[in-house]
Protein backbone atom coordinates (compact mmCIF):
# COMPACT_ATOMS: atom_id res chain seq x y z
CA UNK A 1 0.00 0.00 0.00
CA UNK A 2 2.77 2.45 -0.93
CA UNK A 3 0.32 4.74 -2.73
CA UNK A 4 -1.95 5.02 0.27
CA UNK A 5 -4.51 2.88 -1.56
CA UNK A 6 -5.38 -0.64 -0.44
CA UNK A 7 -4.04 -3.29 -2.85
CA UNK A 8 -6.71 -5.68 -1.59
CA UNK A 9 -9.50 -3.22 -2.36
CA UNK A 10 -8.04 -2.36 -5.78
CA UNK A 11 -8.09 -6.07 -6.66
CA UNK A 12 -11.85 -6.00 -5.99
CA UNK A 13 -12.19 -3.81 -9.07
CA UNK A 14 -10.52 -6.54 -11.14
CA UNK A 15 -12.90 -9.14 -9.69
CA UNK A 16 -15.90 -6.93 -10.46
CA UNK A 17 -14.80 -6.33 -14.07
CA UNK A 18 -14.03 -10.03 -14.52
CA UNK A 19 -17.32 -11.27 -13.03
CA UNK A 20 -19.74 -8.65 -14.38
CA UNK A 21 -18.24 -7.80 -17.76
CA UNK A 22 -15.67 -10.26 -19.06
CA UNK A 23 -17.20 -13.53 -17.83
CA UNK A 24 -20.65 -12.42 -19.08
CA UNK A 25 -19.28 -11.46 -22.51
CA UNK A 26 -20.08 -7.75 -22.24
CA UNK A 27 -16.35 -7.04 -22.70
CA UNK A 28 -13.73 -9.30 -24.20
CA UNK A 29 -10.90 -7.71 -22.24
CA UNK A 30 -9.80 -4.70 -20.28
CA UNK A 31 -6.71 -2.93 -19.03
CA UNK A 32 -7.11 -1.03 -15.81
CA UNK A 33 -4.72 1.48 -14.32
CA UNK A 34 -5.18 3.40 -11.08
CA UNK A 35 -2.64 6.10 -10.28
CA UNK A 36 -2.30 8.50 -7.39
CA UNK A 37 -0.07 11.57 -7.59
CA UNK A 38 1.52 10.21 -10.76
CA UNK A 39 2.45 6.87 -9.18
CA UNK A 40 0.85 3.67 -10.44
CA UNK A 41 -1.05 2.02 -7.60
CA UNK A 42 -2.63 -0.79 -9.64
CA UNK A 43 -2.24 -2.11 -13.18
CA UNK A 44 -4.02 -5.18 -14.47
CA UNK A 45 -4.91 -6.87 -17.74
CA UNK A 46 -8.05 -9.00 -17.91
CA UNK A 47 -9.65 -11.22 -20.56
CA UNK A 48 -8.66 -11.40 -24.21
CA UNK A 49 -7.55 -8.71 -26.63
CA UNK A 50 -8.28 -11.09 -29.54
CA UNK A 51 -11.15 -13.47 -28.81
CA UNK A 52 -10.90 -15.41 -32.10
CA UNK A 53 -7.23 -16.23 -31.54
CA UNK A 54 -7.51 -16.57 -27.75
CA UNK A 55 -4.82 -13.91 -27.33
CA UNK A 56 -4.87 -12.58 -23.76
CA UNK A 57 -4.97 -8.90 -22.96
CA UNK A 58 -1.57 -7.50 -22.06
CA UNK A 59 -0.85 -4.52 -19.84
CA UNK A 60 0.27 -2.59 -22.93
CA UNK A 61 -2.67 -3.63 -25.14
CA UNK A 62 -4.06 -0.81 -27.25
CA UNK A 63 -7.79 -0.38 -27.70
CA UNK A 64 -9.64 1.74 -30.22
CA UNK A 65 -12.07 3.94 -28.37
CA UNK A 66 -15.04 4.74 -30.55
CA UNK A 67 -17.21 7.70 -29.61
CA UNK A 68 -15.32 8.34 -26.40
CA UNK A 69 -14.44 12.00 -26.95
CA UNK A 70 -17.31 13.12 -24.70
CA UNK A 71 -16.28 11.19 -21.56
CA UNK A 72 -12.59 11.96 -22.08
CA UNK A 73 -13.32 15.67 -22.56
CA UNK A 74 -15.64 15.61 -19.54
CA UNK A 75 -12.93 14.10 -17.33
CA UNK A 76 -10.44 16.73 -18.51
CA UNK A 77 -13.00 19.46 -17.89
CA UNK A 78 -13.82 18.17 -14.41
CA UNK A 79 -10.10 18.17 -13.60
CA UNK A 80 -10.06 21.89 -14.43
CA UNK A 81 -13.22 22.30 -12.35
CA UNK A 82 -11.51 20.66 -9.35
CA UNK A 83 -8.72 23.20 -9.75
CA UNK A 84 -11.30 26.00 -9.51
CA UNK A 85 -10.65 27.29 -13.03
CA UNK A 86 -14.34 27.56 -13.91
CA UNK A 87 -17.81 27.06 -12.45
CA UNK A 88 -20.46 24.80 -13.92
CA UNK A 89 -22.89 27.70 -14.32
CA UNK A 90 -20.34 29.87 -16.15
CA UNK A 91 -21.63 30.90 -19.56
CA UNK A 92 -19.69 29.33 -22.43
CA UNK A 93 -19.25 32.86 -23.78
CA UNK A 94 -16.95 33.64 -20.84
CA UNK A 95 -14.37 31.46 -22.61
CA UNK A 96 -15.66 31.58 -26.19
CA UNK A 97 -17.15 35.07 -26.68
CA UNK A 98 -18.68 34.14 -30.04
CA UNK A 99 -21.35 32.17 -28.16
CA UNK A 100 -22.67 35.24 -26.27
CA UNK A 101 -25.56 35.93 -28.62
CA UNK A 102 -26.59 32.41 -29.61
CA UNK A 103 -29.82 32.01 -31.51
CA UNK A 104 -32.29 29.11 -31.55
CA UNK A 105 -33.72 27.52 -34.71
CA UNK A 106 -37.45 28.10 -35.21
CA UNK A 107 -38.03 26.99 -38.81
CA UNK A 108 -36.58 26.92 -42.29
CA UNK A 109 -33.71 25.29 -44.13
CA UNK A 110 -30.06 26.31 -44.20
CA UNK A 111 -28.96 28.95 -44.96
CA UNK A 112 -32.37 30.63 -44.59
CA UNK A 113 -33.11 29.66 -41.00
CA UNK A 114 -35.68 31.53 -38.96
CA UNK A 115 -34.19 31.94 -35.49
CA UNK A 116 -34.93 33.63 -32.21
CA UNK A 117 -32.54 34.78 -29.48
CA UNK A 118 -31.84 32.11 -26.85
CA UNK A 119 -33.70 32.76 -23.58
CA UNK A 120 -30.42 32.47 -21.68
CA UNK A 121 -26.77 31.84 -22.40
CA UNK A 122 -25.49 28.30 -22.77
CA UNK A 123 -23.48 27.18 -19.71
CA UNK A 124 -20.69 24.69 -19.12
CA UNK A 125 -23.28 22.61 -17.23
CA UNK A 126 -25.45 22.57 -20.37
CA UNK A 127 -22.56 21.21 -22.41
CA UNK A 128 -21.69 18.50 -19.88
CA UNK A 129 -25.31 17.38 -19.52
CA UNK A 130 -25.98 17.44 -23.29
CA UNK A 131 -28.62 20.15 -22.85
CA UNK A 132 -26.88 22.87 -24.85
CA UNK A 133 -29.20 22.64 -27.83
CA UNK A 134 -26.29 21.74 -30.13
CA UNK A 135 -26.72 18.77 -32.43
CA UNK A 136 -24.20 16.17 -33.52
CA UNK A 137 -24.49 17.10 -37.18
CA UNK A 138 -24.76 13.59 -38.55
CA UNK A 139 -28.51 13.19 -38.40
CA UNK A 140 -30.41 13.82 -41.58
CA UNK A 141 -33.82 14.37 -40.06
CA UNK A 142 -33.47 17.98 -38.95
CA UNK A 143 -32.47 21.12 -40.88
CA UNK A 144 -29.90 22.12 -38.23
CA UNK A 145 -28.15 18.75 -38.56
CA UNK A 146 -28.03 19.23 -42.32
CA UNK A 147 -26.24 22.56 -41.86
CA UNK A 148 -23.34 21.04 -39.92
CA UNK A 149 -21.53 18.75 -42.40
CA UNK A 150 -19.52 21.43 -44.17
CA UNK A 151 -18.22 22.53 -40.76
CA UNK A 152 -17.42 19.09 -39.29
CA UNK A 153 -13.99 17.41 -39.02
CA UNK A 154 -15.01 14.72 -41.53
CA UNK A 155 -14.84 17.48 -44.12
CA UNK A 156 -11.66 19.37 -44.81
CA UNK A 157 -11.30 22.19 -42.34
CA UNK A 158 -8.61 24.71 -43.05
CA UNK A 159 -9.61 27.15 -40.33
CA UNK A 160 -8.15 27.13 -36.84
CA UNK A 161 -10.23 25.65 -34.04
CA UNK A 162 -11.01 29.21 -32.92
CA UNK A 163 -12.29 30.11 -36.40
CA UNK A 164 -14.28 26.90 -36.58
CA UNK A 165 -15.95 27.68 -33.24
CA UNK A 166 -16.89 31.12 -34.54
CA UNK A 167 -18.45 29.69 -37.69
CA UNK A 168 -20.50 27.12 -35.74
CA UNK A 169 -21.58 29.72 -33.18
Amino acid sequence: MTSGLSNERLKRIDAFLQNKYIDTGKLSGAVMLVAKHGEIAHLSALGNMDVERGKPTEKDSIYRIFSMSKPITSVALMTLYEEGLFQLNDPVSKYLPEWANARVWVSGESPDFQTTPAKRQMTIRDLLSHQSGLTYGFGEDHPVDLAYPPMLPSHQITDSLADWSKSVA
